[in-house]
């Protein structure tokens, strides 16, 4: 299990949200910042790689949470492939930095395809599985207790092969009639969160690869479960892909915004 060291007590420990539009980040990341910072919204509009940034404290200890849009079955067909790609290469320069941990959430239910396949392009392709990854499964309010959907043999099985170091059952549900029925329920899940976080972040962050073969291997992800078939890289050499996007009908200037973005 990974703890912090003494060294690292005063810097910014960053924490990688991702999740399908709609499953309820902004929620989470208001939960954990104690105050209303994100925009809940119902609607699953959102590109891929697009992502927020919020300043969190906890312990005494500075949080960075960069909520992200993952992979959406509804952004299939709508994204076009270009605006989709600048946003990967954008996604990558702006967060080299790395990060201490992922916290990937969930709505309680069923595992889908985009669930798998955000799972392969965060925490394997762009992050090589070195960063610990928790699991956070919401709409859990009307479970006693909430985590009985985890401890359900079917749903362990079926997550095993995830390899999450821990997995949070919990709700971020507020207000209306049973607000006073919620609210010990969202300190339960607030303090199960920032427990799982602490105990498990690395100490410092993980570095992201910026090269070109990280940005092939998770282009190509992108491109299979997006449809995108004859924009899938398939050159090692800089010069060849930007021939190769040339190709595929990029005009010259988008190629300068993605060479430019690169470098």
């Amino acid at each position: 299990m990974a703890t912090l060291q003494d060294g690292v007590q005063n810097s910014i420990h960053r924490v990688l949200i991702i999740g399908q539009a709609g499953v309820g980040k902004s929620s989470l990341v208001n939960l954990l910042t104690n105050t209303i910072k994100a925009e809940v919204s119902d609607s699953a509009i959102g590109c891929t790689f697009e992502y927020q940034t919020y300043k969190a404290h906890y312990q005494s200890k500075k949080f960075e949470l960069i909520d992200t849009v993952g992979l959406n079955e509804s952004t299939k067909g709508k994204v076009p492939p270009a605006t989709a790609l600048k946003k990967l290469v954008k996604f990558i320069r702006e967060n080299k930095q790395g990060f201490n941990c992922i916290l990937i959430a969930m709505k309680k239910g069923r595992i889908d395809k985009a669930f798998e396949d955000n799972h392969t392009l965060f925490c394997k392709s762009l992050l090589k599985q070195e960063i610990p990854v928790l699991l956070y499964i919401g709409h859990c309010e009307e479970d006693d207790p909430m985590d009985i959907w985890i401890k359900n043999p079917k749903n362990m099985m079926a997550l095993s092969p995830y390899e999450f170091k821990q997995c949070i059952c919990g709700t971020t549900k507020e207000g209306g009639r049973f607000a006073n029925e919620l609210e010990p329920l969202r300190n339960v899940t607030y303090n199960n969160l920032w427990k799982a976080i602490i105990d498990e972040m690395l100490p410092e962050p993980f570095t992201m690869d910026t090269g070109l073969n990280i940005l092939q291997q998770t282009w190509n992800i992108v491109c299979g479960f997006m449809g995108f078939r004859k924009w899938k890289i398939v050159s090692n050499a800089f010069t060849e892909f930007l021939n190769y996007l040339r190709g595929i009908g990029l005009t010259e200037q988008e190629i300068q915004e993605i060479n430019t973005e690169i470098h």
